[in-house]
């Protein structure tokens, strides 16, 4: 690891004590470096561990702007502080560099990478390329925004890296060099971070800038680059699509048919998306169909994305909890619709910011009752006269319950942030299931 020599006498500050903060505390203090450790927070989630672990580290918890930030040679930042922080902006202007993680990653690391970014899907993505190279014999990491943090995959020898990637993390990355890269679709997200919706969206092209391949999604222009080599993945259309053999469908790719889309374990259009986009991401290394497969065939997707939870009377009730903005909650109602009698949608939560009246054509079209609460409730039970407005999850539930009749499906897609009632998506997704089964009761 010949750059940890090069800055062996550079005074490093680690800037953000939650999780990834913690994670690059561990990193640096394995290879003798002794880092300034500072957070906002008066008392932040990884303190308990330093006082137990690392008692004579310096540390500053308090107001950014005593931190004294223009002195430190390099700040390796958490994803969850912006880079318009005032005393991040006052340090960066008096010379200080400021990376992520993940850039020290890059600097580091000598190992194929294939990396993933957008707006919805990279956590099932990330997930079905890690299960696809394992069943090919390769010895994966899987890290980044999902499991493990990037810094902890290099003390195992892997062959191969997986990464999902958040805009958060890839503002702060700009030598990462990947195999293959994709930025699978983008929708309005994270608006209450950045200046507008074209700074979000630069900020994930940047996840194309030293790959070897880039994969881009057929029918989404904003995650379209000039970078070259490049394959796009698209339902048709598209260099990784779906075409049909004797009446079947099939994952082909360049119109040749490589598997049929059924040996794919989890169901919905997005997911064979998903399932294509692996594919083309994969190209570069050596996979039988086997692999595939295998891979495929045993995929029980992710808790909180499109999960399904349980068939109560006919009617099938399923967890998209993780569908935190607009794009994703169109997805889920796309890919569902074509299974339902008739959709039934709870949504809300803080929209942080965004448009909402993209869903309108897809409310008006497949669903069949919008029921809404939470903190931007009132406006998304504006985007169609079909809306319902209750207070909490237990009345949305059991609205739904007798809403729906034998052959619906009741979705949760909230396309909001999940901020102002819990204290995460997970959090929402399993009441909403706890709220299912007490139904069932």
């Amino acid at each position: 690891m010949t750059y940890l020599n090069e800055i062996k006498n550079k005074h490093i500050t680690v800037l953000g004590l939650g999780v990834t903060g913690l994670g690059i505390v561990r990193f640096l203090m394995s290879h003798a470096f002794t880092p300034y450790i500072v957070d906002s927070r008066s008392c932040p989630p990884g303190a308990d561990w330093l006082k137990q672990h690392a008692p004579n580290l310096e540390t500053h918890f308090d107001d950014l702007a005593t931190a004294n930030l223009n002195s430190t040679d390099i700040i390796i930042i958490s994803p969850g502080l912006s880079l318009t922080t005032p005393a991040v902006v006052a340090a960066m202007a008096a010379g200080v560099e400021v990376i992520g993680d993940v850039e020290l990653f890059a600097r580091l690391n000598t190992k194929p990478v294939v990396a993933v970014t957008g707006s919805n899907g990279k956590s099932t993505v990330v997930t079905l390329a890690y299960e696809v190279l394992k069943a090919a014999g390769y010895k994966v990491g899987l890290g980044g925004n999902i499991g493990t943090a990037v810094l902890d995959l290099l003390s195992a020898d892997f062959d191969v890296y997986v990464l999902e990637l958040s805009s958060f993390q890839l503002d702060t990355t700009h030598s990462l060099k990947s195999t293959s890269a994709t930025v699978l679709n983008i929708s309005e997200d994270h608006l209450d971070r950045y200046a507008d919706y074209h700074a979000y969206i630069d900020s994930k092209l940047t996840i194309y800038r030293h790959t070897e391949l880039a994969v881009v999604n057929a029918a989404d222009s904003a995650t379209h680059t000039t970078q070259q080599p490049q394959l796009s993945f698209g339902i048709s259309d598209a260099d990784y699509s779906i075409t049909y053999k004797d009446g079947c469908a099939q994952f082909s790719a360049m119109q040749q048919a490589l598997l049929p889309v059924d040996s794919l374990k989890v169901v919905g259009r997005h997911n064979h998306l998903n399932a294509l986009s692996v594919m083309a991401l994969l190209s570069p290394f050596s996979i039988s169909k086997t692999a595939y497969h295998e891979a495929f065939s045993q995929f029980n997707g992710l808790a909180h994305r499109c999960q399904f939870v349980a068939e109560l009377a006919g009617v099938k009730y399923f967890n998209d909890s993780k569908a935190t903005n607009v794009g994703a909650t169109i997805a889920a109602i796309d890919s569902l619709s074509d299974q339902a009698k008739q959709l039934i949608v709870i949504a809300g939560g803080d929209a942080k910011g965004a448009d909402l009246n993209s869903l309108k054509p897809y409310l008006q079209a497949q669903v069949k009752a919008l029921i809404c609460f939470g903190k931007d409730a009132n406006a998304l039970a504006a985007l169609t006269n079909k809306s319902h407005l209750t207070q909490n999850m237990e009345q949305a539930v059991e609205l739904a319950k007798q809403l729906a009749v034998a052959q619906d499906i009741v979705l949760l897609a909230p396309a909001c942030a999940s901020i102002d009632m819990y204290n995460n998506y997970m959090q929402r997704g399993d009441h909403f299931s706890e709220c299912v089964k007490r139904v069932s009761l």
